[in-house]
């Protein structure tokens, strides 16, 4: 399964950051030399710059991130695509670390090192994910959104004991948070050796909220692992009907029936990865068609 779908960035994109960025007030140059012309004092005064200015940067900045994130997520995108839209929030990003009126204010606002975790997890640097996300420990600790991150950090670092404690206290904080936080809670335990009660809490998802197509994905899988592929299957299946855009998804669904012999129904599910994520060569080898 592919972990990661970004690769080299797309050039003809660029026109895309134009609008996104001008958003986000820029930043004046410094002189470059000292021999530069000075601009003569203006006669009018200037008012006092306004305290709440560069949290409403920050604010907007972290809006913009979540947008190119989102954009970055939907279907049909190329690697390129999808790795110029990285590029572009991690340049928003940028605005807050690279200037010194926001750089402090970043380090200690939740809503930035939420952001900021999330992009170094979209790279894979889970590493330097969780140095932000121990600082957002000290910052919000009572935010279900601070453990439920740490927890998928940790699930990045292969520390699946980890993830399950800090699933646990993202659902301890939050009584009505979703039924995806318990589906990801099922995955962490079962990595960590736990299968029963990962298809126990699979099945308290699902009962949550039959609507949700995580917890149908996460008990398929957990069915696979056991060896009970029939199940795995139609778990699948239950988990496609409410959500058609997951590559991930459809990739066990294809090798589900790949497993049965069902050649037609294998070349559906892997049209629609390819479909999801032009840039997947498996998918696209067994379509027929060019990545």
């Amino acid at each position: 399964m592919n972990a990661h779908r970004v690769s080299t960035v797309l050039a003809a994109l660029a026109a895309l950051a134009a609008p996104a960025l001008a958003a986000v007030p820029a930043r004046s140059s410094p002189l470059h030399d000292a021999r530069a012309l000075q601009p003569e004092p203006s006669a009018v005064s200037r008012p006092a710059p306004d305290p709440a200015a560069p949290d409403d940067r920050l604010r907007a900045i972290v809006a913009l991130i979540d947008r190119t994130r989102a954009r970055a997520a939907a279907p049909g995108l190329s690697d390129e695509e999808r790795d110029a839209l990285t590029e572009l929030a991690w340049a928003q990003a940028g605005e807050a670390l690279d200037d010194p009126y926001l750089h402090e204010r970043s380090r200690r606002d939740p809503d930035f090192l939420q952001a900021q975790a999330l992009l170094l997890m979209d790279d894979g640097e889970d590493e330097e994910a969780l140095v932000v996300l121990e600082r957002l420990a000290v910052v919000a600790p009572d935010d279900p959104e601070t453990h439920r991150l740490l927890a998928l950090g940790l699930m990045g670092l292969g520390r699946a004991a980890g993830a399950v404690e800090e699933y646990r206290r993202a659902l301890a904080l939050d009584v009505d948070a979703p039924a995806d936080v318990r589906a990801h809670l099922a995955h962490a335990l079962v990595v960590a050796g736990r299968l029963e009660e990962g298809l126990a809490e699979s099945e308290r998802a699902i009962a949550q909220d039959p609507s949700a197509y995580l917890g149908h994905f996460i008990r398929g899988w957990i069915f696979g692992e056991s060896g009970r592929h029939d199940e795995e299957r139609r778990e699948y299946l239950e988990a496609v009907q409410r959500e058609r855009d997951d590559a991930d998804l459809w990739e066990l669904l294809a090798l589900s029936w790949e497993r049965t012999g069902d050649r037609a129904r294998a070349l559906e599910a892997w049209g629609e990865v390819a479909r999801i994520d032009p840039s997947d060569e498996v998918a696209a080898e067994k379509v027929g068609v060019k990545p």
